[in-house]
């Protein structure tokens, strides 16, 4: 799996850090980090005293949806949590996990990032969704999974099994109407949702009720709509709010926990 390293300003591996995954969108790559200039508004924030000091790992994902697939034939979450991360972690002597280990995703990662962290809630300590495509059979407002991503080519029965006929096979974890509020680790996650007041009405749609969703159902969470739209140029705008969520986060975890 590719993989690219952000380290801050005059980081050495004397320094250890927490460490994020940050999981791409559909037709990026690891790669899009460096393309769109994230490091160097981080830098700035970072110099500046805005944003805490952090590594960030940026896989590829491919078009895979960050999921193990149904099929068997990909294992994007393993090769992530279970190959990926010990790698860097030992790589770059970053902080323990679950305490020290954040998973952010954008688009497409923001599924996947919401995925991890309902599945692997002990490698991390919070989750954010950036312009999360929020899909549920649930809520019939928002567009089906199908209807979502068929025009990205993206080989759905292969990742999830027939989700729109027979439904024996497909997790039933995989709406996150259910699965953010039916188990209590899932109730205690810290979880943030943003997006832009600019971003595909579909997904402002989908995020606004699940936002109401979650707060019909007691599950505390943080929300936000940023100034932009769904592109990277205003992703990168909001890379510092989303790191400054996580630390936020991890601290009042600790405390809750010490207490």
């Amino acid at each position: 799996m590719a993989y690219s390293v952000y380290t801050p300003p005059g980081w050495t591996p004397e320094e250890h850090l927490p460490l994020m995954v940050l999981l791409h969108g559909v037709r990026d790559s690891e790669s899009s980090f460096d393309k769109y200039a994230v490091g160097s508004v981080l830098d700035a924030e970072i110099e500046a005293g805005n944003t805490p000091r952090v590594i960030i790992v940026s896989p590829n994902g491919e078009l895979g949806f960050w999921e193990n697939w149904h099929d068997g034939s990909k294992l994007y979450r393993d090769w992530v949590v279970k190959d990926l991360i010990p790698h860097v972690a030992k790589r770059y002597v970053t902080l323990p996990c679950p305490q020290a280990c954040f998973v952010s995703g954008i688009s497409m990662g923001a599924h996947g990032a919401m995925r991890f962290a309902y599945y692997e809630p002990d490698t991390f300590s919070s989750v954010s969704a950036i312009s999360a495509p929020i899909i549920s059979k649930l809520h019939p407002g928002d567009p089906s999974l199908v209807q979502t991503i068929i025009k990205w080519f993206i080989p759905i029965e292969r990742i999830w099994g027939d989700i729109d006929g027979d439904t024996s096979h497909v997790p039933k974890d995989l709406d996150p109407y259910k699965s953010w509020v039916n188990r209590s680790d899932m109730v205690e996650m810290p979880l943030l949702l943003t997006w832009g007041n600019n971003d595909r009405k579909s997904i402002a749609k989908a995020n606004e009720h699940f936002h109401q969703h979650l707060v019909s159902h007691g599950k505390n969470h943080d929300m936000s709509i940023f100034d932009g739209g769904h592109n990277w140029e205003s992703w990168r705008e909001i890379m510092s709010e989303v790191i400054r969520f996580h630390f936020d986060s991890n601290e009042k975890r600790t405390i809750k926990i010490h207490n």
